[in-house]
């Protein structure tokens, strides 16, 4: 065993001898622990977050998004869109029409935007699980029907168990009449069938019905779409379909995946970012204590450390005592404190113990917890190494100490 690493462990972990010194080492112990397990704790609910708005957006969201560079619409009847619809790997195809509309239910009324799903979107996009009243229904044989977005519905009081209609106006390209604007305008009326809530940014925006109703609507042919929605068979195929549908298409469109799509991902991203970087300088700051335990542990034994030279060994034996003593405060402070935050995090996601103040307002009741193995490794390595740098600052304040000494 190394002699250096066995004198630092024996001055950290002897149970005789304990005084001012040996407590203070403690609490540098409890400080960088309580730092690390501040860090388990803020990532594992960053990836709570995140999980939750995976769950939510995955209801609604494609795995890829086909929209045109230039102009709000494009033609699929074309051989590259055939070509991708022969794709090994693609599952579903589906065109969409997208316009922003006047919504009117009573004497209220909205600018939203109306999206045209096909007929068997429901069977592949699993929005009935975000259904909040009525059914998800967009398309009948003798009445046009809509699944309304919940802040719309809450804004203009739309209740689908009454069966009151609401009506949708588009501009007319065709006809613009100025001393009667009403005829400026294509209606149609939807009975609204239900309503989902999925996120905010979608719930105040979306109303959803029929693709050929709003083609019919906005004086669109069966083959103009605004864009289109692909889902893969299989996960880990997205990005190989979407590196295939990029190639057949070209500079023309844009190919997004499910964290292009939306900017929350972003978000997600910098805030885990910022998160991160400002718990590791909380961290640093935590970490400075050894430097002061140590310093004090030099003063304490500066009768060991002659004895030690007198006996042979070199100052950099010495050096290595007190550096070794500075990591291993690191290391039990980073095993424990990332011991104690699994602990903790383990204990939300099984009992939820930490709950939002509210009455059953949002969609999960406690704060949402998931643990990463990578964000242990990450933290283990970035306590570690911060503890590691700032233990060899008294090791070399000892070096120029006994350098003065050797000269006076």
């Amino acid at each position: 065993m190394n002699i250096s690493f066995y004198i630092a462990e024996r001055y950290l972990f002897s149970k005789k001898n304990r005084n001012a010194v040996n407590i203070i080492s403690g609490i540098s112990v409890a400080v960088v622990a309580v730092a690390s397990a501040a860090l388990i704790i803020v990532l594992s609910s960053i990836n709570g977050f995140g999980s939750l708005i995976d769950e939510q957006i995955s209801s609604y969201a494609p795995d890829l998004k086909i929209e045109s560079v230039k102009g709000k619409t494009f033609k699929t009847d074309n051989n590259n869109f055939r070509k991708i619809k022969n794709l090994k790997h693609l599952k579903y195809f589906a065109e969409i029409s997208e316009e922003n509309v006047l919504l009117k239910y009573g004497e209220k009324q909205i600018i939203c935007t109306v999206k045209g799903i096909p007929e068997d979107y429901g069977k592949y996009f699993n929005l009935k699980k975000a259904l909040r009243k009525g059914i998800f229904k967009t398309h009948g044989k003798n009445l046009n029907y809509a699944a309304v977005g919940g802040g719309i519905a809450y804004k203009l009081g739309i209740y689908p168990e009454t069966q009151k209609a609401l009506s949708l106006w588009v501009p007319d390209r065709k006809n613009i009449s100025i001393l009667n604007p009403e005829k400026s305008f294509n209606k149609v009326t939807l009975i609204p069938s239900g309503i989902i809530s999925v996120d905010a940014d979608f719930d105040l925006k979306y109303i959803l019905t029929d693709l050929a109703l709003v083609r019919k609507i906005t004086d669109r042919d069966d083959a103009t779409v605004s864009y289109t929605e692909i889902l893969a068979d299989k996960p880990e195929n997205i990005e190989p379909l979407k590196k295939e549908i990029t190639g057949i298409l070209g500079n023309g469109f844009t190919v997004k995946n499910v964290y292009e799509q939306f900017d929350v991902y972003k978000v997600m991203k910098s805030e885990r970012l910022a998160a991160f970087i400002i718990m590791l300088f909380i961290t640093l700051i935590a970490s400075f204590s050894i430097i002061g335990s140590v310093t004090m542990l030099i003063i304490e034994k500066r009768k060991d450390i002659f004895t030690l030279l007198s006996m042979g060994a070199d100052i950099k034996t010495i050096k290595k005592i007190f550096f070794f003593e500075g990591w291993l405060i690191s290391l039990s402070g980073t095993i424990i404190g990332i011991s104690a935050g699994a602990i903790i995090c383990f204990a939300q996601q099984k009992f939820g113990f930490v709950t939002f103040p509210s009455d059953g307002m949002y969609i999960v009741d406690a704060y949402p917890v998931v643990m990463k193995f990578s964000d242990f490794i990450q933290t283990f390595i970035a306590v570690m190494l911060l503890g590691t740098l700032i233990s060899m600052y008294p090791a070399v304040k000892l070096k120029s100490e006994f350098a003065k000494n050797k000269t006076t």
